[in-house]
């Protein structure tokens, strides 16, 4: 609580609440010259933030892409983390009506992993060569409690050198019982930053709740997690005003909790049962300007890229953008162990190579994968 008596969310909200229309009459007069001039630049401000995610700046890719490079490699180097996630319940309570989990598509029976088979589905990962996971679950306090979270980071902590979260938002008792347990990093989408959108598309469950989204990541910060990875689910609002929002709130976390490491994550929506109609479907080139700004922007953040896009693609964004990327992925609980069992994911994945191809791939790019976390290995 500050000073002045003001809840976390209300000092967010003076980076986040932003005026749309504000906003896109302001991109609309950015100038191929203000664009220029943020891209020669050492230092960017928001407004350069703006400006190289305006239509203006389409033009500019391949400057964006060699500036971008330089940055990314003075901080990475030629690495590229891999991670794999293990989902662990496809039980959920919210009706998000863009997600495979959602509580009203009936389609699949859900399943949720005993502590035995979640072992088996980490002894798979292992031995892909994979040293980092990321357990990811529905909202449903019954069948996946802060208890058996807590049990399956313990365990898989014993097998993992570095184990993270996406899961449900909790207190920072619940965060901070996770963290205490091994659990380092967190990754939390608030999906669209547009309230009124928000609310069409969280008809029920506890996740209509936008205010406690939004200060979930505070919370885990708070609650001592070195890495706190945000984003949005593009292709649910204009990108544009997702990324100003995204790059805001990232900005007030980065200043309150400055200990915590920021990540961003660029999920866009991928088919999924139930025929989701995407209302503001973003291009592979529009992806790739936010994530360029992004890199640009906030130069020492990880960038994350999932196999929601497809391998030219990843390939591509891994040379100037993207330092963190998932591989083999299941999107199913018990998928690893059990390829064939259950097909009830959560999206559509688009790269379906192998942990060896991608490994593969990018050493032909003249980058190495990296498949441990060794800042936690080595206690920093």
């Amino acid at each position: 609580m500050a000073a002045s008596g003001a809840t976390i969310q209300e000092l967010m909200m003076a980076y986040v609440d932003i005026d749309k229309t504000a906003l896109q009459r302001r991109f609309v007069g950015i100038s191929a010259d203000e664009v220029r001039h943020s891209l020669g630049k050492d230092r960017l401000s928001s407004a350069d933030f703006m400006n190289l995610i305006s239509p203006s700046a389409a033009k500019f890719l391949p400057q964006m892409r060699k500036k971008a490079a330089v940055l990314k490699k003075m901080h990475f180097g030629k690495t590229v983390r891999i991670y794999a996630p293990l989902y662990v319940s496809s039980y959920c309570i919210n009706n998000c009506l863009y997600c495979g989990f959602r509580t009203g598509n009936k389609s699949e029976t859900r399943k949720r992993l005993s502590l035995e088979q979640i072992r088996k589905e980490a002894v798979a990962i292992k031995k892909l060569g994979i040293d980092s996971v990321l357990i990811v679950s529905g909202e449903d306090p019954i069948f996946v409690s802060l208890g058996f979270l807590e049990t399956a980071v313990k365990e898989l902590k014993r097998i993992f050198s570095y184990v993270s979260l996406e899961i449900y938002p909790l207190d920072v008792e619940g965060y901070r019982t996770l963290f205490k347990a091994g659990a380092h990093g967190l990754t939390i989408y608030q999906e669209t930053y547009d309230r009124e959108l928000y609310r069409h598309l969280h008809p029920s469950g506890p996740k209509r709740d936008y205010d406690n989204r939004l200060a979930a990541p505070a919370r885990a910060a708070e609650a001592g997690f070195y890495n706190i990875g945000i984003g949005a689910l593009l292709g649910l609002y204009d990108w544009r005003s997702e990324a100003v929002s995204i790059a805001a709130h990232a900005s007030w976390l980065m200043k309150k909790y400055w200990k915590s490491k920021m990540q961003f994550s660029f999920p866009r929506i991928t088919p999924i049962e139930g025929a989701f109609k995407v209302p503001a479907p973003v291009s592979e080139k529009e992806l790739e300007q936010m994530m360029l700004a992004f890199r640009l922007s906030f130069p020492e953040c990880d960038m994350v890229l999932s196999t929601r896009e497809n391998c030219e693609f990843r390939n591509r964004a891994v040379l100037h953008s993207v330092n963190m990327m998932s591989a083999g992925s299941s999107v199913v609980p018990g998928g690893y162990a059990s390829p064939r069992e259950g097909k009830l994911g959560q999206f559509s994945r688009r790269d379906a190579r192998t942990v060896k191809e991608v490994a593969k791939d990018l050493k032909k790019l003249g980058l190495e994968a990296v498949f441990k976390d060794w800042d936690k290995c080595m206690g920093l």
